[in-house]
């Protein structure tokens, strides 16, 4: 999704708005402008939903329903105008979900940062792992799954990352971070404890198995996180996602029915 900036900064349009006579449309400029500012504080506070953010959020949402009722009253009857004010009752609607769901939000992104701090340490001790499984001659069933097990964590990061992508993350990416998850913790317990219906044999080399505890030691703290567990619900987390990405569409759509007002 590409914002439609035209060449125009937020600084030269904020300044044009706060230079115009006292007989222009304010409300239209101040529309304008809040559709390219809305994206820009949605994406920042899915990232990190600090109250600091949450009082910006709060203060452009009213901001937004003061121009809405200017333009209304000016322009109602224009083509497009109608469904534009129900873009903006939409984003207006949208924030409140946001900043409901501010705490949640915090965690979840805090939940990211902890999975893209843990997860290339574990990559990189499987790495050791299957090094240590040629050298020791273990078997060929037993490295494979390990450098499996390295492919799946990368996608555990990358679904991970794409959740807060509201530019192009497609809302599976949710169940794609926990398929994923769920996947990675399922054959490292078979590697310690040995797996019929995996078809996966318990590891007896004690060096390797030392590697194998040290991983379960750092995945717990992402297993056993309250994030997780609303990752698993599924739903809060996808409408919240919705609605951030809902924020975008609505304010591009508002963005280009001011410009067949001007």
């Amino acid at each position: 999704m590409t914002r439609p900036l035209m060449g125009v900064s937020l600084a030269v349009m904020l300044s044009a708005c706060a230079n115009m006579a006292a007989d222009t449309d304010h409300g239209l400029c101040d529309l304008k402008l809040l559709s390219l500012q809305i994206p820009k504080e949605t994406q920042a506070f899915i990232r990190s939903a600090h109250p600091s953010q949450v009082e910006v959020f709060k203060h452009d949402q009213q901001k937004l329903n003061q121009a809405l009722e200017e333009v209304q009253k000016k322009y109602a009857n224009r083509d497009g105008v109608s469904s534009m004010l129900a873009d903006g009752q939409a984003i207006n609607a949208n924030i409140d979900l946001l900043v409901k769901h501010q705490a949640e939000i915090d965690a979840l992104y805090e939940y990211s940062l902890l999975v893209r701090e843990t997860i290339p340490g574990i990559q990189a001790e499987y790495n050791l792992m299957v090094d240590m499984m040629a050298r020791n001659n273990a078997s060929a069933m037993q490295a494979v799954i390990a450098k499996n097990q390295v492919f799946v964590a990368d996608r555990v990061l990358r679904s991970m990352d794409k959740m807060f992508d509201l530019d192009s993350t497609p809302f599976d990416t949710v169940d794609d971070f926990l398929s994923d998850f769920n996947i990675f913790n399922l054959y490292l317990n078979a590697q310690l404890n040995g797996s019929a219906e995996l078809g996966v044999e318990r590891v007896k080399d004690a060096e390797l198995r030392e590697s194998l505890l040290s991983i379960q030691a750092d995945i717990a703290d992402l297993n056993q996180s309250d994030s997780l567990a609303l990752l698993q619900k599924r739903e809060p987390v996808v409408n919240i996602l919705k609605a951030a990405q809902d924020n975008m569409i609505k304010s591009d759509q508002i963005f280009n029915t001011l410009q067949k007002l001007e």
